[in-house]
């Protein structure tokens, strides 16, 4: 192993241990290839596969953490030490996956937010993340990069015209190191959800407090 792949994989690793919060839940991207699931607060990520090219981590190399951002949307983080080193084509790692609102919630799908920490560069080279929705939503996608020296976008976020209770979607995580002993990795991903009640449990609700209004006027 390379200093550099050493350096990425014990980054990683701290990365796994230090972040998020102490109630968060992580667990090996195999496990949940092989059909296990994980719930971050209202949301439940299931039907996962993993494909990987080139220097990419192995599916038993990457974890998925739970995360919550501070307005409240919950997610799940990447932690993978996605790479790639000099030396033929980019690498490329497929996340495909499904989220659902949990039963009972009462709460719809209203959006989605991407985020990515900066890429480290070893010499020239560039790192990005496309993300879709297929086949529920077919003119919507997000996208960030980071090609060094600043140039750089690390989060997009978008509405949806609906709102769902199941959503599928396809995160493609390439990396790209340019010219001889070049590198590139990028440490982890995040993936929100912002959800919004669902018109049923609004209707409820506008009628209880129609009645609560009604018994104070009595």
């Amino acid at each position: 192993m390379t200093r550099f792949k050493l350096a990425v994989t014990l980054a990683a690793t701290v990365l796994m241990l230090s972040g998020g919060s102490l109630s968060a839940a992580v667990v090996p991207l195999s496990d949940l290839v092989n059909g296990q699931t994980i719930q971050s607060g209202d949301k439940v990520f299931s039907n996962f596969k993993y494909v990987e090219t080139g220097d990419m981590p192995a599916v038993g190399d990457v974890q998925v953490e739970t995360v919550t951002d501070t307005n409240g949307n919950y997610g799940v983080r990447f932690i993978g030490g996605f790479i790639d080193t000099a030396g033929g084509s980019s690498s490329d790692a497929l996340i495909t996956f499904d989220v659902s609102v949990a039963a009972g919630a009462n709460q719809a799908i209203s959006g989605a937010i991407l985020a990515a920490n900066p890429a480290v560069f070893n010499g020239e080279g560039l790192a990005s993340v496309t993300e879709t929705f297929l086949p529920t939503i077919d003119d919507d996608k997000l996208v960030v990069y980071d090609f060094g020296n600043g140039d750089d976008k690390l989060t997009d976020s978008t509405t949806f015209a609906n709102t769902y209770q199941t959503l599928s979607v396809q995160k493609d995580i390439i990396l790209h190191a340019m010219g001889d002993n070049a590198a590139v990795t990028m440490s982890f991903v995040d993936q929100y959800f912002p959800q919004v009640p669902e018109p049923n449990s609004l209707g409820l609700m506008t009628l209880g407090l129609l009645g609560l209004l009604a018994r104070r006027r009595r």
